[in-house]
């Protein structure tokens, strides 16, 4: 058996001597899927990662728990962490140059605009693009008088943290969202004169305003989804599953973190279109999304693990919100320790799949 690096987080890393919970679910799915392809997963810091040395500590579990030792170094690595500084992409490319392959690197251009911008250019995904600008005072007047509704977000940022949603009617526009360290949402009604919280992001330029796309509801409340996509053991993108996000009560959130509960898409289906057939409406979302995929993949290297945020509308319309290059399903998959349904286990498995297929290439390729 090989050793294949897992390449984690800090604040997980830490936890490994004594992990427990969901994670530990995560790191049980790892073994599994790794064994079945005769590999051994070897969980390392990035920063211990040395071009010039062929050894490396990692933690590598044993009859005993999880251990820290000194492994061969793994000449393919997974990488599982997203961090844009210059050193990280120095030591990335320092490491290539040894030899060593790190899959999912996260060396990407990620903030949302850029993708939008790439992905509009060609003119089979444009339709599935909302309208997209970068948050200025030009833009803000010129979406509101466009659409009803907008989603104002981070250009750069995760879990829906500071998404900010405008809705407007004949008499004013209402802008909801919640308040820095707060838990309830607030709305404020405006006119002409732009709030204050608005104004401050579009003086640090780090927003992006979308129109809003009406979502399909669930038992009255709006969901959308996300899409995994990843290489598997033909190094081919494949869409290894659908996870349908449902917005709790009185939130246009759906995110996990901000109390957005995870379904089956065929669970919703005969509830939310019951005249519309299921498997055609997973086929159009797998085919958009896969073609989204390829798209990407041209543009950036070492591409391999994506999690698409997909919204769809009452009338079964999917469309293409943002992609999410380093993806956490562990708070949406996995509750109380078990995964919550079993055809998910391929998020987790699949990428072991596509570390056994570069091997085998770097095995050929001497």
């Amino acid at each position: 058996m090989e050793g294949v690096g897992i390449i984690v987080p800090r604040t997980i890393y830490r936890q490994i001597p004594n992990l427990n919970g969901n994670h530990k679910t995560m790191f049980m799915l790892f073994e599994r899927a790794a064994a079945r392809n005769n590999l051994i997963p070897c969980f390392i810091r990035l920063r211990h990662l040395h071009p010039d040395k062929k050894s490396v500590f990692a933690y590598v579990l044993t009859s005993e728990g999880y251990k820290l030792m000194r492994v061969p170094r793994p000449k393919v690595n997974y990488s599982r962490i997203l961090d844009r500084h210059p050193i990280i992409r120095k030591r990335i490319y320092d490491l290539y140059r040894a030899g060593v392959t790190i899959f999912n690197v996260p060396n990407y251009d990620i903030e949302k605009f850029n993708i939008h911008q790439l992905l509009n250019r060609d003119i089979s995904i444009q339709k599935y693009l909302p309208h997209t600008e970068l948050l200025t005072e030009q833009s803000f007047i010129k979406m509101l008088s466009l659409y009803n509704s907008v989603i104002l977000k981070k250009n750069y940022g995760e879990r829906g943290i500071g998404a900010m949603k405008i809705d407007k009617d004949i008499k004013h526009c209402t802008l909801t969202y919640k308040p820095t360290n707060s838990t309830v949402f607030e709305k404020v009604k405006f006119t002409t004169e732009i709030p204050s919280v608005v104004l401050e992001h579009i003086e640090k330029k780090d927003y992006v305003i979308q129109e809003r796309i009406p979502l399909a509801t669930f038992k009255g409340n709006p969901f959308d989804m996300r899409v995994a996509l990843q290489k598997d053991g033909t190094g081919m993108f494949k869409v290894t599953g659908i996870m349908c996000k449902v917005a709790k009560d009185k939130s246009f959130l759906t995110n996990g973190s901000q109390g957005g509960k995870t379904c089956r898409l065929e669970d919703i289906c005969p509830i939310s279109f019951p005249s519309m057939s299921c498997e055609k409406l997973k086929r159009d979302i797998c085919n958009m999304s896969l073609m989204i995929a390829n798209t990407l993949d041209k543009h950036f290297p070492h591409l391999a693990d994506l999690g698409f945020d997909i919204c769809i509308t009452n009338k079964g319309t999917p469309y293409f919100i943002e992609c999410n290059f380093i993806s956490d399903y562990v708070g949406g998959l996995i509750h109380q320790q078990k995964l919550l349904h079993e055809e998910w286990a391929a998020v987790f498995s699949t990428p072991f799949d596509y570390a056994r297929y570069l091997l085998e290439k770097k095995t050929k390729s001497i």
